[in-house]
């Protein structure tokens, strides 16, 4: 079975690669659609995160104020 991204549906051994999962639902996303954002979750206080890799409808969900976007949101 290959892998095949949540957002465009490329299958990875059709020439896409799949390289990544969301980090909140644990979609398969390929690198054109991944959106990478700075979560402070995962930093010391006051400094900024590293960041997680989101598929677009968990970006609106959990980070709807970011401004950071990848894109695949533009």
């Amino acid at each position: 079975m290959a892998w095949e991204c949540a957002e465009c549906n490329v299958k990875e051994s059709v020439g896409g690669k799949i390289d990544a999962i969301c980090h909140h639902c644990g979609k398969p996303l390929c690198r054109d659609d991944r959106i990478e954002i700075a979560d402070n979750a995962f930093s010391n206080v006051g400094a900024a995160g590293p960041t997680a890799i989101h598929c677009r409808a968990c970006r609106r969900k959990h980070h709807p104020r970011t401004v950071r976007l990848s894109a695949a949101e533009r």
